[in-house]
């Protein structure tokens, strides 16, 4: 059995109408993959990107598990 997909921990900007730019950590397998999962949880009129990758040695104390959004 093989290893699964490698994942990366990704830095997403949502930002919203009025409101300051909140920044979020997340774990996915690529960028595109992980602005489907932030988008598919945000409201209607939120805007989505990528704003960075954070390396391994600096997600390690974030524990995070696939799919898991932390506030940063």
């Amino acid at each position: 059995m093989g290893k699964g997909p490698s994942l990366d921990t990704y830095l997403i900007a949502v930002k919203q109408k009025r409101e300051p730019t909140r920044l979020y950590a997340l774990m996915a397998a690529s960028p595109a993959e992980a602005l489907e999962i932030v988008s598919a949880q945000a409201a209607d009129d939120v805007a989505v990107e990528v704003a960075g990758k954070l390396s391994k040695r600096m997600a390690k104390p974030y524990k995070l598990k696939p799919g898991d959004l932390m506030p940063i």
